[in-house]
């Protein structure tokens, strides 16, 4: 490829890196600073998407972004009537990484830098009152894999919204996005489907247990997955759920069906069984529930 994008730099374009249902990546070289960029170039114009983006990375430019391990953001603009957003060049992405490995889970001396990598991160986003909203592998870039193993960045703030009062959302998305993601790379596996509403939620109250009456008795989505009864709640059957939403549950059968909590399912998991590793997790083992939001507005 020799194309040249032209923005308010002259970028060659050497090679697409990646595409999404936004468009595509492509990594180009700026040929007044000599340095690789990745050029995130959208397919659709949707104005109002993009530009609350590019709002969200021109606020976090008054962060230190590698202190913050989040993505250095270059430039916007637009070629041939496409929207152009320029960053630093990064490595691969931890899902890029996963695949590699063939889903062979990571050992905790990997998970905890990673994880104290983002905590770094949304604690730098919640003091500027921004909520990511969007975390997985693929949105967590290794810098330089190579030569700074398990260096991260945050990128892609296209879903990223400010946190005013009122809202009904609040950083315990981010953190319920990071311990799904922690669960991910320990286990090799996801914790929970994500191809079907109706088994994510039945697989989180099987993991964790029923939210709180008054939990359920406000969150906007309940009435999808529960049915009130004299004695309480209890969750839809396939039948009723397809009846009141339209849409008929897929079949899943799931390596955490058989485990009664996370803490069985790391004794059931064969890659999980090493003593030291064992000793290791188990003073910083902390019951799930601890950790899962009371409020009622995230379900």
């Amino acid at each position: 490829l020799d194309t040249t994008i032209y923005g308010t730099a002259r970028y060659l374009l050497l090679e697409f890196k990646g595409e999404g249902c936004f468009g595509q990546v492509a990594k180009c070289f700026n040929l007044q600073t000599e340095e690789m960029v990745a050029i995130k170039i959208h397919k659709h114009n949707n104005n109002k998407s993009i530009q609350n983006e590019v709002e969200m990375l021109r606020q976090l430019r008054a962060l230190d972004t590698d202190k913050k391990n989040i993505v250095k953001f270059i430039d916007n603009f637009e070629f041939h009537g496409a929207s152009c957003l320029a960053f630093e060049m990064l490595d691969k992405s931890l899902w890029d990484l996963m695949k590699q490995r063939k889903m062979v889970s990571l050992n905790l001396s990997q998970i905890r830098p990673i994880i104290h990598q983002l905590l770094v991160a949304f604690s730098a986003l919640k003091d500027m009152g921004i909520m990511y909203t969007d975390l997985k592998p693929d949105n967590v870039m290794l810098v330089n894999h190579e030569d700074q193993p398990f260096k991260i960045k945050l990128i892609d703030f296209g879903l990223a919204i400010p946190v005013y009062f009122g809202l009904p959302l609040t950083e315990a998305v981010d953190m319920w996005g990071m311990g799904c993601m922690m669960g991910f790379f320990y286990f090799g596996l996801h914790l929970f489907p994500s191809d079907c509403d109706y088994h994510w939620v039945k697989a989180i109250l099987h993991m964790l247990g029923q939210p709180e009456h008054y939990q359920l008795i406000t969150g906007q989505n309940t009435w999808k997955f529960f049915k009130r009864e004299n004695s309480g709640w209890r969750l839809r059957t396939p039948v009723e759920y397809e009846i009141v939403t339209g849409v008929r549950p897929k079949v899943s059968q799931r390596f955490f069906d058989m485990a009664q909590n996370l803490e069985d399912a790391v004794r059931r998991c064969p890659s999980k069984r090493d003593p030291i590793e064992y000793e290791d997790r188990m003073p910083r083992w902390t019951p799930p529930e601890e950790y899962i939001s009371k409020d009622p507005q995230i379900l």
